[in-house]
């Protein structure tokens, strides 16, 4: 699990189709605001258990707004 707020960096995992270095695909990329007001990226792997996955789409007080900018599987 990850919470990036680096866009560039976001839009390297993008880019590279969800690889980085020797990690494991990711398998969605979720934008939200945070509880800060800030828009944060919450990133998922395949590897991880398939309930856990979705996790930034329940939206809660630290995850507001949330929608996929990227899915492994929308390619």
């Amino acid at each position: 699990m990850a919470t990036i707020d680096s866009k560039p960096m976001i839009d390297n995992l993008i880019a590279n189709n969800g690889y980085f270095e020797d990690d494991p695909q990711v398998y969605m990329i979720v934008e939200y605001t945070n509880s800060y007001g800030a828009i944060t990226y919450g990133v998922t792997w395949v590897n991880e258990p398939a309930n856990r996955r979705n996790r930034y789409l329940d939206e809660t007080e630290y995850v507001r707004s949330p929608k996929v900018i990227w899915h492994s599987e929308s390619k």
